[in-house]
């Protein structure tokens, strides 16, 4: 071995640090922190039952990627629900002034969170049931086609289509698929990260008044007012709103 070989194994030599870490980097797991609001939003929809709160994300050691998000809700009674983040919003500025509060925000779908290492991220997450919309998405086609094939043969019949199955149908499920009652909730919401495959789990409570019950039940009777203008008489307008709850989280 000669002084040219030796200089050039200690040039390699220099490189297995630098080379160690980048092989530490690319092994090493994120460690995510999950922060939520002191108050959430609960409501009873034309999707259903739903469940707004905002969170915060803060990765350590590395970047996360968190691609799902379960919330199981679990009643004084020990009935489990099920909700699946649907939608997120993100604030980017509040301006306040003379004439109130300007805000500019964004909401889309969930379909993926980038929580960069060292950087608190808040979004404003919307849960919902997957299963009440693909049943409800099912009945609504019933009774859609239903109103169709009377357009094809004549007028359509409004007393005929409130007296159908398809639309009682859809009525009652409307009447029936409300969870909330009044109680405590313990709420879990698992988090998937794709960078570790494995599931994060952050715990919180909540309670819901028999006032704050009385209030969701009355998004039932405007939900027949929802379907009447859907797909019986759009022409007309259409009155009132859906009306929302808020909760303490603990």
């Amino acid at each position: 071995m000669n002084f040219i070989d030796i200089i050039a194994i200690l040039g390699a030599l220099a490189w297995l640090p630098q080379i160690i870490a980048w092989i530490y980097n690319w092994w090493k797991k994120p460690k995510l922190s999950i922060y939520h609001d002191g108050e959430a939003e609960i409501g009873y929809i034309k999707n259903g039952n739903a469940f707004n709160l905002r969170f915060s994300f803060l990765a350590r050691d590395k970047h996360a990627l968190i691609d799902d998000i379960e919330l199981v809700l679990t009643d004084k009674d020990g009935a489990h629900h099920k909700l699946k983040w649907i939608w997120y919003s993100e604030t980017f500025y509040e301006l306040q002034g003379p004439a109130g509060n300007s805000i500019m925000a964004k909401q889309q779908n969930a379909i993926a969170i980038n929580a960069f290492k060292d950087v608190l991220i808040e979004k404003f997450i919307g849960f919902q049931s997957i299963a009440f919309f693909e049943k409800r998405k099912q009945l609504a086609y019933k009774l859609r086609s239903l109103i169709e094939n009377q357009k094809n043969t004549g007028d359509i019949d409004i007393t005929t289509i409130k007296r159908s199955q398809e639309y009682n149908e859809l009525i009652r499920f409307y009447k029936s698929s409300l969870f909330w009652k009044a109680g405590e909730y313990s709420a879990v919401a698992k988090i998937h990260v794709v960078d570790t495959n494995e599931t994060i789990k952050h715990c919180f409570k909540f309670r819901l008044s028999e006032l704050e019950i009385d209030t969701l039940n009355k998004n039932i009777e405007f939900a027949i007012s929802v379907i009447d203008y859907e797909f019986i008489t759009p022409e007309q307008q259409l009155n009132g709103g859906w009306l929302w709850v808020n909760s303490t989280i603990n």
